[in-house]
């Protein structure tokens, strides 16, 4: 399986639903071993709009 496309599976982000169209997003490391971390688009969608949200905070903060 390439690791970017789209396959069936188990969503890990926030809704946790199964049976969902999910696109490898990266691996988690926990206690020394790692998993590999799977999203559906709406969870992907929520997680883009949280890091933009971020990204234009921080750009429009002062400098210090």
């Amino acid at each position: 399986m390439a690791r970017r496309e789209w396959t069936t599976g188990e969503c890990w982000l926030y809704c946790e639903r199964s049976g969902v169209l999910v696109l490898y997003v990266g691996p988690l490391q926990e206690d020394g071993q790692h998993a590999p971390i799977f999203a559906c688009e709406d969870c992907l969608n929520r997680l883009r709009g949280k890091a933009r949200r971020y990204i234009d905070a921080r750009d429009q903060a002062p400098a210090r």
